[in-house]
């Protein structure tokens, strides 16, 4: 089994793994990064300045063998224009200071915003023609990236910008180099500025177009939802009207409609009683058969299943302990976030105990998700999602995000 799930990933990067309870969370880092000067400048000729100086020399050879005055005085201008373009961008990157600030948990496929904030300390000198981007390594979660751009600071002049990305796998980052660039004013050369603004994100899971319903809930009405209300959530949705019975609370009498009807009548709500609900990764010996990708979109809809199950109130609690998750049913933001985190959180390299199926009572319902193929179970309560066959369970399959498509050739034998 440890063998299978370390070949699935390898080349992925090392993610620490998790397990806690309803109790713990953890809580992303939301101080922006001091405002700092850069730790590193680079300066780059670019084609166009390559060009420019090829076309210098030529000048230049054409002058000294012709001794044409006119040659010479191009040759000197061309040579004055490449000295005044590295001269003047560059003092104005000497008083720029950049902050970044923090990220938010976001989930992948969704794009992030970056917030930079741009200072230009410099008395005399101000900036042109600007763009920040992220120096990214080969770990770095992103797909497609959208960089910041200033066309003008003036001195002592402070701005906001913000540039994009779009994370693309899940997993706890840290992004840290930043790159302030600038070819003003000419083009020829790009003066840069690196500056270390360590920040954490934190990407969850793709979240999927879910059928309606893959979270089941019981329904009932009157007096016997009121009973059974008190041991789980329920939701004030209009049902109708009936006679007042003796025991009725006076709250639920609708007085106008009485008056109207001569006699009291009170208001029946149509409460949604749920049930706890388990979400259970089933990872085993018969998935061989599963590739990354399969794994991958099992995560992403058990990521799914918590927000359906948290927007019904259902209590729901997520089992996934071959990865080392066992989160106990509860409802609210706070409990949904932690199981987010928790899935973003799984290393696939890591396997962290045996798959056995969760503890549940009589009412409790267990959604199975399988990676591999065979989707079926002996377990009592239990249904069967197999992450191979997303078109049982997804809204629409052509909605079934590039990332989470399996690829010829990379299924285990």
């Amino acid at each position: 089994m440890s063998a299978f799930v370390s070949q699935l990933v390898k080349g992925r990067s090392h993610l620490p793994r998790i397990e806690e309870d309803s109790q713990g969370s953890e809580s992303p880092i939301l101080q922006s990064s001091p405002s700092t000067k850069p730790i590193r400048r680079e300066s780059k000729l670019t084609l166009a300045g390559g060009l420019y100086i090829l076309v210098t020399m030529f000048i230049a050879v054409g002058a000294i063998n012709s001794q044409n005055n006119l040659l010479f005085w191009l040759f000197g201008v061309s040579i004055a224009t490449l000295i005044v373009s590295g001269v003047f961008s560059g003092n104005a990157l000497m008083q720029v200071r950049l902050e970044a600030q923090a990220l938010t948990d976001v989930c992948a496929g969704d794009r992030v915003k970056l917030h930079y904030l741009i200072s230009n300390r410099s008395r005399f000198f101000p900036l042109f023609a600007v763009m920040i981007s992220e120096i990214h390594d080969e770990h770095y979660p992103v797909a497609n990236t959208n960089p910041a751009g200033v066309m003008h600071l003036g001195p002592k002049q402070t701005t906001k910008v913000f540039g994009t990305i779009t994370p693309t796998s899940r997993g706890r980052y840290t992004i840290r180099y930043v790159r302030l660039s600038t070819r003003f004013p000419f083009g020829f050369l790009q003066k840069s500025l690196i500056f270390d603004c360590p920040r954490t994100l934190m990407v969850l899971p793709y979240e999927l177009e879910l059928k309606q319903g893959l979270v089941r809930t019981l329904n009932g009405r009157g007096d016997e939802v009121r009973k059974r209300s008190r041991a789980s959530g329920n939701s004030n949705e209009y049902w109708g009207l009936r006679d007042y019975t003796h025991g009725d609370s006076k709250r639920t009498i609708a007085w106008k409609q009485s008056a109207k009807h001569g006699s009291l009548v009170v208001i029946e709500h149509a409460h949604p009683i749920a049930s706890r609900v388990w979400i259970w990764i089933s990872l085993d010996h018969d998935d061989v058969d599963a590739d990354v990708a399969q794994v991958e979109r099992a995560i992403a809809l058990a990521s799914s299943l918590i927000s359906q199950a948290s927007t019904r109130a259902v209590p729901f609690g997520l089992w996934a302990p071959a990865f080392g998750v066992r989160m106990q049913p509860s409802t609210g933001k706070a409990h949904m976030l932690r199981c987010k985190r928790a899935l973003g959180l799984i290393d696939l390299a890591i396997e962290s105990g045996r798959d056995i199926a969760p503890t549940v009572t009589g009412r409790d319902d267990v959604i199975a998700i399988k990676p591999g193929q065979r989707a079926t179970t002996t377990q009592p309560n239990t249904r069967v999602l197999s992450a191979s066959e997303y078109a049982n369970w997804l809204q629409s399959p052509s909605s079934l995000p590039m990332q989470l498509q399996s690829k010829p050739g990379k299924r285990q034998p």
